[in-house]
């Protein structure tokens, strides 16, 4: 992800964080206008995770979706705006997700490729897991998803979909300690593999 990052000095003060989860701030890249020139540039800015609509009258009213499913993103009366003019990424290294064992158990495993967080039918390995991913963006697609560029709610839609089919081969899956279900644990220790 170091083409996402050029140019925003901001970046090496961001805290890492192994264990994100929703209600909390996260880091996230929009892109922004110069206003000398009017050229957008990436910024970095830190955003509560959890989709407030622009016509509720506070941040703490519900509902507050975490995600939302690309076959509906565009349309959807809440998301619908957002999603044409308002997007950005956020920066991660992979995700948790839940596999449930044939003895009813669960084990949590860490996926990791970079995401964004509206959600699509699960490709590659991570389809193993779990019937929904996050969807992520090539390098190659940075810049026209945070852009405007995209010529329609479709295209936008196209652009992930695309480029999340590609990233989905390269998908890698590995158990980790089951401390990653409390989110006050939150070290490097927690991406580490584990026996399943």
């Amino acid at each position: 992800m170091p083409e996402l990052f050029a140019g925003i000095a901001e970046w090496s003060n961001v805290p890492e964080n192994f264990n994100g989860a929703p209600s909390v701030q996260v880091s996230h890249i929009r892109d922004a206008p110069d206003l000398p020139n009017q050229e957008a540039h990436h910024v970095l800015d830190a955003a509560h995770w959890g989709f407030v609509a622009a016509w509720k009258e506070s941040i703490s009213e519900r509902p507050q979706p975490f995600n939302a499913r690309i076959e509906s993103v565009s349309t959807n009366g809440m998301f619908r705006e957002a999603f044409r003019r308002r997007r950005g990424i956020i920066p991660a290294l992979g995700y948790y997700e839940w596999r449930v064992m044939g003895d009813g158990t669960k084990v949590p495993y860490f996926i990791s490729a970079p995401t964004a967080i509206i959600t699509r039918d699960a490709l590659g390995h991570s389809a193993e897991i779990h019937d929904r991913m996050p969807v992520m963006l090539m390098p190659s697609a940075y810049d026209a998803w945070l852009g405007d560029t995209l010529s329609s709610a479709a295209s936008a839609v196209s652009l992930l979909s695309d480029s999340s089919a590609v990233i989905a081969e390269t998908i890698e899956l590995r158990p980790v300690n089951k401390r990653v279900g409390n989110v006050r644990n939150n070290d490097p220790d927690l991406i580490n593999p584990v026996e399943a």
